[in-house]
């Protein structure tokens, strides 16, 4: 009996991992298609739809999506930190409403979001903004709250008794900050900003609202170039926008080790 619940468990697992992988499986073949058509099987065999997908047309917006990501991540780390801080240790007017504020965006969606930044932006005088800087605003608003959610659950995490016994010791406030607090809180850190250079990267509901020609993440190029079909270039361009995040995850992994973070047992003050 006990191993007809495993076996019934694999075939479930099994079952779960093919219903996820398999459309990357079936995209990714079809980026070696010879014919122009996105067959499956591929018809004949050809790598010049990666070459395309490598092309300017491509590369440009794979940039500029890299650098809107990159920035949007360490922004999002520099307001997130502080703010997980304050809202773990202090008690202030107003916190439980800059709090809503601040995480608000994880419950509200981003395509409500995009729609009231441009209205907002295009009220106020600010329509020049649109494009980059734009959506630098709307990205790091939507990805903030990784950053304030995974350093406060590191906070959380940590032995109350660590940071008075460093004090009792005799370490100022500051070296207390330096040497305990912040190496505890790293992991939750950079757990933040590869979930918020994630979530840049992949957006497009946002995106689609405030970017402008020139200045377009490569998920709004991806929108836009299906208005024409679904050829094998972009079949090969999805693959790419899909390896960025997925190497930068597993490095991350490696380097850090984000199931330590996720799985972590939580400290007891």
């Amino acid at each position: 009996m006990r191993s007809w619940h495993w076996n019934s468990l694999r075939w479930v697992v099994g079952a779960i991992y093919v219903f996820m992988l398999g459309p990357i499986a079936i995209t990714a073949l079809v980026a070696f298609n010879g014919d122009n058509r996105s067959y499956f099987p591929p018809h004949g065999f050809s790598l010049r739809w990666w070459q395309a997908a490598l092309g300017p047309q491509w590369t440009q917006p794979l940039l500029f999506s890299l650098e809107l990501a990159v920035l949007t991540a360490a922004i999002s780390a520099l307001l997130g930190a502080p703010l997980a801080f304050a809202f773990q240790r202090y008690d202030f007017p107003g916190k439980s409403i800059v709090r809503a504020i601040t995480l608000g965006p994880l419950i509200l969606p981003s395509l409500v979001t995009g729609i009231a930044l441009l209205q907002a932006m295009t009220l106020v005088g600010l329509g020049q903004l649109l494009g980059f800087w734009a959506l630098l605003i709307g990205h790091v608003v939507i990805c903030l709250p990784f950053v304030v959610r995974t350093v406060a659950i590191s906070l959380q995490a940590m032995p109350g008794n660590l940071e008075p016994a460093a004090a009792s010791l005799g370490a100022p406030p500051r070296a207390v900050l330096r040497h305990v607090t912040l190496p505890l809180a790293m992991p939750g850190l950079f757990a933040g900003m590869i979930f918020a250079f994630v979530h840049s990267f992949d957006d497009v509901n946002l995106s689609l609202f405030i970017a402008r020609p020139g200045e377009r993440p490569l998920t709004v190029a991806i929108m836009a170039f299906l208005e024409f079909g679904f050829a094998p270039t972009l079949a090969a361009v999805s693959i790419l926008s899909l390896i960025v995040p997925l190497a930068l995850v597993a490095l991350f992994g490696r380097v850090i080790g984000i199931g330590n973070f996720l799985f972590a047992e939580q400290g007891h003050g």
